[in-house]
C-alpha cells in the first residue's frame, strides 16, 4: 500500500480497523451519506477477509510445523545413513566400484588407504610338463589388486617371488616334475601388502 495510506499495512491490524470503520459508519449513515446496504456489504467483505486471514495463519503455522518435522526427519535419516556408511567404509575389502554404485564416494576425494586382505583358498596343481598352476579367492580385494606369488623348496627356506598378476590364477613354468614346492600369495595395493594366504604344496609326498 502507498506510504501514508490510512489502510493499515499489517494485515492483522486491518480487521479491527474495518470493525471500527463499519461501526462509526453505521452510527452516522446520514451524516456520511452512506446506506445500510453499503455497511452490510462491508461487513460481509470484512467477515470473509477475517476468515481467510485466520485460515492462512493456521496453514502457515501448519506449514511451519510440517517443515520443522520434515527437517527433524531428514536429520535423523542422514545421521543413520552416515552411521551405516561409516561401517561400510571401515570394512576392509569393499570394492571402490561398489561404493560408487551406492553413491557414497565423494567426487575429487582420495579414499583412505586400505590394507588389502590376504587371498584365501589357495590351491596348487602340478602338471607333468613342469607347470605348477595356482588358483585362489581374491577375498574381496578389488580388480586392480596385484597378487604376489611366492614359493620355496622347503619349509625352512626363505620365500622367493615367482611372479605377480592381477588375476586369481598363475602358472609357475619350467619347474621340475616331482620336486616339492610350497606356495603362498599376498595381495598388494600401492605400498600396502597383505598377510600371506594359506600355503599350498605340490608333490607333498616329498615333504618330511
Amino acid at each position: 500500500m502507498p506510504a501514508g495510506d490510512y489502510i493499515p499495512q499489517k494485515e492483522g491490524d486491518l480487521v479491527p480497523w474495518l470493525e471500527n470503520f463499519i461501526a462509526i459508519t453505521n452510527a452516522n449513515l446520514a451524516t456520511l451519506g452512506m446506506t445500510t446496504t453499503i455497511v452490510t456489504n462491508l461487513t460481509t467483505l470484512k467477515a470473509a477477509f477475517a476468515t481467510d486471514l485466520n485460515s492462512a495463519a493456521a496453514k502457515q503455522a501448519e506449514s511451519k510445523a510440517a517443515t520443522e518435522k520434515k527437517n527433524i526427519s531428514k536429520k535423523n535419516t542422514i545421521k543413520e545413513v552416515r552411521i551405516n556408511v561409516k561401517q561400510i567404509q571401515a570394512k576392509p575389502g569393499v570394492p571402490d566400484n561398489l561404493k560408487a554404485q551406492l553413491g557414497i564416494t565423494v567426487p575429487g576425494s582420495q579414499p583412505a588407504p586400505q590394507v588389502p586382505l590376504p587371498p584365501t583358498e589357495l590351491t596348487a596343481l602340478a602338471e607333468a610338463n613342469g607347470t605348477n598352476t595356482m588358483k585362489w579367492n581374491r577375498n574381496g580385494n578389488p580388480q586392480n589388486t596385484v597378487f604376489i606369488i611366492e614359493y620355496r623348496h622347503a619349509a625352512t627356506m626363505p620365500w622367493q617371488i615367482a611372479g605377480t598378476t592381477t588375476k586369481t590364477t598363475f602358472e609357475h613354468l619350467n619347474q621340475v616334475p616331482g620336486f616339492t614346492l610350497f606356495y603362498q600369495v599376498k595381495a598388494q595395493r600401492n605400498e600396502f601388502i597383505s598377510p600371506p594366504s594359506n600355503e599350498a604344496v605340490v608333490y607333498a609326498e616329498g615333504v618330511e
